[in-house]
């Protein structure tokens, strides 16, 4: 943040407060949101493929410290560990697939 307020000339407290205002995040939180973003589209991507990666790589690619810091994240913004989620997200995947088929 440091060096980007530097480049547009503001301090880093205006530059925090600007971005909070415009987004309703600071620059921590959206970042902390993003990465979990990535994480969840790569976890539901590769398991959709059938090929759910390991969570400590996950984790690693995805810029956490490791596997426990990425389930902590997946709990704290998901309201469920990465496991629970991925039972979660395809069966309703197939839940919508079978009421499409049907009518």
């Amino acid at each position: 943040m440091a060096t980007l307020a530097a480049e547009v000339g503001w301090s880093t407290r205006h530059l925090t407060a600007r971005f909070r205002q415009e987004t309703g995040l600071t620059p921590k939180t959206a970042a902390r949101v993003l990465r979990f973003d990535r994480a969840r589209r790569l976890l539901g991507a590769a398991a959709g493929r059938g090929t759910p990666p390991l969570l400590a790589d996950l984790a690693i690619r995805c810029g956490y410290f490791d596997q426990a810091h990425l389930a902590r994240e997946f709990r704290a913004l998901a309201g469920c560990p990465p496991s629970q989620w991925l039972a979660e997200e395809f069966r309703n995947v197939q839940a919508r697939g079978e009421a499409f088929e049907e009518g």
